[in-house]
């Protein structure tokens, strides 16, 4: 017997994909779909069709596809994608020094990377390609 595309659990799992407003998607959104392999598989396909890409340990981040190289980027910018999936997590932060200086106008050196000063523990490495999110002086939690 052969399942009607719509009743697969890939098409369930595009459907949930449009439905999420954030760029953020993580594992336990599709966890109500299938089995653990099947939601494996499903992901395996959309990073695949380059609908998604893998930013960390169960996250995901909504992407579309550069119109000079083919290659999927990530919506809403990369830096403002991994401060959204610490939101996503519960993982409580606030900005690095060097960029809360820069905002309060004590300095006019402009911070160029994405760094955060945690304020609960975080263990995973949240990036993708060249774009890491970096805990301020390697300090995991305050």
């Amino acid at each position: 017997m052969r399942v009607k595309y719509t009743e697969s659990i890939e098409y369930k799992a595009f459907n949930c994909l449009k439905s999420i407003r954030s760029s953020v998607v993580l594992r336990k959104d599709f966890n109500n779909l299938g089995s653990y392999r099947q939601v494996s598989r499903v992901l395996n396909k959309l990073i695949a069709k380059k609908k998604l890409v893998k930013i960390g340990a169960g996250i995901y981040a909504k992407t579309y596809l550069s119109k000079y190289s083919n290659i999927p980027l990530v919506k809403n910018g990369i830096d403002s994608t991994l401060r959204e999936a610490l939101k996503r997590l519960g993982i409580v932060y606030e900005p690095g020094s060097a960029e809360k200086e820069y905002n309060e106008g004590k300095t006019t050196q402009v911070p160029m990377r994405n760094i955060v000063r945690l304020k609960n523990r975080c263990r995973r490495r949240i990036g993708y390609r060249n774009s890491e999110l970096i805990f301020e002086k390697n300090i995991n939690a305050k």
